[in-house]
Parts: C-alpha cells; sequence; structure tokens
C-alpha cells in the first residue's frame, strides 16, 4: 500500500491528522510523526511515498530540508504546507520539492484539505484505490445537484482559501458563501468542510 507521512509539531496535531485520514477512509495509508528528527528515522526504515510537512517544521532552511529528504530518499515526493513567499516555494519547488501546498491555518479543516490534496497531487491513485475499498453510506455525490455557484463554493474550500477569499473570487459577500456552503454541506450530507472537501476528492467532484 502506498504511503503518506505527515510531520507535524505536537501530538494533538497528530491526533487530528489520524481523525482527518480516517474521514477520508485513509487511515491505513497514512502517519504522522512529531518532528523533523523523527521523520527522517521514518524514512531510514521503510519506502514512504509522499512526505507532507509544515514549512515550520522545515525552518530555518526549507531548501536544504527538502534536499535532505531527497538525498536521504529519492523516492519520496515532498510537499510542504503552510504561508511561503513565491521566492521561497519557487526555491523549494528548484530543490526536488513536488510544491507548496497553502494552508492559512492549523485547525483541522484545514490539516485535511492540505492533506487531500497532498495526496491528490502527488500520489492519486492512493484516493482512488482506497476510495473503492471504503463502504459508501448514501450513493455517489457524482449525482447530486449541486448549483454552480455551489460548486464553485465547493472548490474553493478544495483549494484551501477562506470564506472570505472565496467571496472575493466570487465577487460575493462572506455572508452570502456561507449560505451558498450550508446548502451544498445539506445536500452533500456532510458535517462541515473538511468532511464536504474529503467526499468531494474522493468522488470526483473536485480533482
Amino acid at each position: 500500500m502506498r504511503t503518506v507521512l505527515v510531520c507535524v509539531k505536537t501530538p494533538q496535531a497528530g491526533q487530528k491528522i489520524s481523525a482527518c485520514a480516517t474521514r477520508m477512509g485513509l487511515a491505513q495509508a497514512v502517519k504522522s510523526v512529531e518532528g523533523s528528527a523523527e521523520l527522517f528515522l521514518e524514512l531510514g526504515r521503510r519506502q514512504v511515498d509522499v512526505v507532507l510537512v509544515d514549512v515550520g517544521l522545515a525552518s530555518p532552511d526549507p531548501v536544504k530540508f527538502t534536499k535532505t529528504v531527497r538525498a536521504r530518499s529519492p523516492r519520496t515526493g515532498v510537499l510542504l504546507s503552510g504561508a511561503t513567499d513565491p521566492r521561497m516555494a519557487a526555491m523549494v519547488v528548484a530543490a526536488g520539492a513536488r510544491g507548496v501546498i497553502r494552508s492559512p491555518s492549523n485547525n483541522s479543516d484545514d490539516l485535511l484539505v492540505a492533506l487531500a490534496q497532498a495526496i491528490m497531487f502527488a500520489s492519486p491513485t492512493l484516493v482512488r484505490a482506497t476510495a473503492e475499498t471504503v463502504p459508501r453510506q448514501r450513493s455517489s455525490l457524482q449525482g447530486m445537484k449541486l448549483t454552480e455557484r455551489e460548486l464553485q463554493v465547493l472548490r474553493g474550500m478544495s483549494e484551501g482559501k477562506s470564506n472570505a477569499e472565496i467571496g472575493r473570487d466570487l465577487f460575493v459577500s462572506e455572508d452570502t458563501v456561507k449560505t451558498h456552503a450550508r446548502r451544498m454541506f445539506r445536500k452533500l450530507g456532510a458535517r462541515d468542510r473538511a468532511h464536504a472537501v474529503a467526499e468531494a476528492f474522493r468522488s470526483g467532484l473536485v480533482c
């Protein structure tokens, strides 16, 4: 089975990652490690397909960090998550990273979105293969009658954007975005934006 290793700062963040992976149906494929030292130990024990690490944990030199991961495990894809300037992001990619995923906060919603984006970007077959084994409790989301605006809001959420950012992109107020989101949640049977994004990635509504 393909494996995704997520490097976190605290045990609490690791618990959030585990919960996010479970909600995505990927609990067996996703593992969290605390800090860069534990990350490198894990890379020495087994082959890892994707490493997702917070930019803060790759500091003070994300470029050196990326090169070190690539040197120790050349077949491992590296993705950084968090706020960084475009110049640094370009340098990290030039050093061998697959990309930098914008994740504005450390709450569980943003962690799930970053995790889903990381897997879809670096190892899309993992989501497809795992989704086929996860029992569905309702019919495919492909048949859900979302409006175009609801789909736009859902896509914005899948990109890790806040309601305010989605509103600016769509030229509507933040309250209007929240209204579309509530309707979209009801149609998808989703508990929250994290649940909606995970289901949307898994079903193909967004990719």
